[in-house]
């Protein structure tokens, strides 16, 4: 196993490095380049932008610019933000603790949803419930995360009142992450731990609906591939129960091609959370990579897509983990 996981990672390396080359190509062909974030200013004179080019570096060629940028990154230099001045790494941890607060509790909610809905319907194939649950898997399928969020906070913040309608604090908490907001959590737990899930419901089911639809079919119908084999119908034959086949016969062969769905859905959730976050106001990275967009910050948004791309690695080499555990043939 040990050496299966070795393979991977150097497997992974240049992979890597090409997605790395990749982003800052791709940013460089942005309308503008990265000296539109010192353009927007009409009084700027051309001589003051060259200035301004010479001193970010911006002057070099493309590739010498890259070459610096990569290896000054992995010295943990991901460069300065150009609008803020602040370093682009220190910006994006700031905001990963909300993002990784939503995504978790989204994800935990959503496979505990999605699985099991997908093994019971599975179980329930054809009868009147599973085509119910199909109709509304399709539903929910279909439904863009904007149109969901705004109406979710139409209905159940704006009119009803019931949620938040954005942001992780209320005006009279400390704002998140700052120096006071971790010490009232300590005076204040059960306060601060309902103010934060009463933030979280609405951008957490904006965020599973679409993804329980997508996982509860893969599990539906990986489920149904199993229980038709001849070593299910074998198992049922020997008189055991219909809970006892699924536990210990079905349940681990069926989880094999849902488990690659399973893992690239924590960097879709990410991905998601750019429109999730800029509905709801909330503080994480999606809502700086927009803020970022806005501002033509290409160290902000080169360095939130690379790791973006990084986190799509690295849960590529758990699902192939994940593989080898489940079934110890794929290893070989």
């Amino acid at each position: 196993m040990t050496k299966f996981i070795i393979r991977r990672i150097l497997v992974s390396i240049p992979v890597l490095i090409g997605i790395s080359f990749l982003v800052f190509m791709i940013m460089q062909l942005a309308p503008g380049g990265p000296l539109a974030a010192f353009g927007q200013n009409p009084r700027m004179t051309a001589e003051q932008r060259a200035a301004i080019a010479r001193n970010w570096g911006l002057d070099k060629p493309v590739l010498e610019q890259y070459f610096n940028w990569f290896f000054a990154m992995f010295r943990g230099d991901w460069g300065f933000s150009f609008t803020t001045r602040q370093p682009v790494l220190s910006l994006i941890m700031e905001r990963l603790p909300a993002t990784l607060i939503l995504m978790v509790t989204a994800y935990t909610i959503q496979q505990l949803i999605a699985l099991p809905l997908g093994v019971w319907s599975a179980l329930k194939r054809y009868s009147l419930s599973d085509k119910i649950f199909t109709v509304l898997t399709y539903i929910g399928f279909s439904m863009p995360t904007f149109w969901l969020g705004l109406i979710l906070v139409f209905t159940f913040g704006a009119n009803l009142g019931w949620f938040p309608t954005g942001g992780i604090t209320d005006p009279r908490e400390p704002a998140f992450n700052s120096k006071d907001y971790w010490p009232w959590w300590g005076s204040q737990p059960l306060a601060a731990l309902s103010s934060l899930a009463s933030h979280l419901v609405l951008p957490v089911i904006t965020l599973i609906v679409v993804n329980v639809a997508a996982d509860s079919r893969y599990m539906r119908s990986s489920m149904l591939e199993t229980i038709n084999q001849d070593y299910i119908r074998t198992a049922r034959a020997k008189g055991l129960s219909e809970g006892s086949i699924v536990r210990r016969h079905a349940l681990r062969p069926a989880l094999l091609p849902v488990v690659t769905n399973i893992a690239l859905t924590i960097p879709g959730l990410i991905g998601g959370a750019v429109v999730t976050e800029t509905i709801f106001s909330w503080p994480g990275m999606g809502l700086l990579f927009i803020d970022s967009i806005s501002r033509a910050d290409y160290p902000v948004m080169v360095g939130i897509v690379f790791l973006l791309s990084a986190f799509i690695l690295i849960f590529n080499i758990i699902a192939d983990v994940s593989y080898a555990i489940i079934d110890p043939r794929i290893r070989y």
